[in-house]
């Protein structure tokens, strides 16, 4: 296809970023927007292992918090303690509803749906982000910082670097999920550290949960042959 056929069908403003993130090269332009999709076909298999991986490492710790397998139905007023709280951009102090209110859309879908509510079922349908939640401070203070034994191997480090890397790896699947650029860096120019910086993360974040999923996911990992044609070609 050629460059007027990309912007009518992908629209003129999204393929002018990587025009304008190239140098105005319309063939390298759309050479990078291709290589920013097959750079997304390689770690969108990455982030859900370790999406799956980490949601079970979480529901291990807290059935064992809680001495209850099925605490996603019967221990929801942890989720409402009167410490689960944020701060409003106006600097009040308000409630923070996020567990309870994903909780109510989860058991909602699986209604809608004819699926009976059981533990099993919600730990399936609960997003990403409702499992990066737990690693916010007032989760790990409520819950006595059982979330973080997800993380046998993670390295000393703060728990908002903890976060702050969850939650990057989260904002990359969203971008990956609505097929945005995931190849430049915060002034929108191509850059292969943040490229490289992506796959880092996962694989991070994989080996803070178990040293040998690690090892399994990098056998199966082919981000590294994309990555060094970009290099070699752009």
């Amino acid at each position: 296809m050629d460059f007027a056929k990309h912007e009518w069908l992908f629209s003129a403003s999204r393929i002018n970023r990587y025009l304008i993130a190239v140098g105005g090269n319309p063939n390298k332009a759309l050479e990078l927007y291709k290589y920013n999709i097959q750079i997304a076909q390689t770690l969108h298999p990455l982030i859900s292992i370790l999406e799956v991986a980490l949601r079970n490492g979480i529901d291990r710790a807290l059935n064992k918090h809680f001495h209850d397998a099925n605490w996603l139905i019967t221990q929801r007023g942890q989720f409402a303690h009167p410490k689960m709280v944020y701060k409003s951009s106006r600097g009040h102090v308000l409630p923070d509803r996020f567990f309870i209110e994903k909780l109510k859309k989860a058991d909602a879908k699986l209604v809608s749906r004819g699926i009976p509510l059981t533990h099993g079922k919600l730990l399936a349908e609960l997003t990403f982000g409702f499992w990066i939640k737990f690693f916010d401070s007032n989760s790990i203070k409520i819950l006595k910082g059982a979330p973080l034994q997800a993380f046998r191997h993670k390295p000393k480090c703060k728990l908002a670097d903890v976060h702050s890397h969850l939650n990057s790896i989260v904002t990359l699947r969203n971008r990956i999920a609505h097929n945005e650029p995931i190849c430049f860096n915060a002034k929108g120019l191509l850059c292969l550290i943040t490229i490289g910086t992506h796959e880092k993360n996962i694989m991070d974040a994989l080996g803070w949960i178990d040293q040998d999923l690690q090892i399994w996911s990098r056998e199966m990992n082919i981000f590294r042959p994309v990555f060094n044609r970009i290099c070699s070609n752009l």
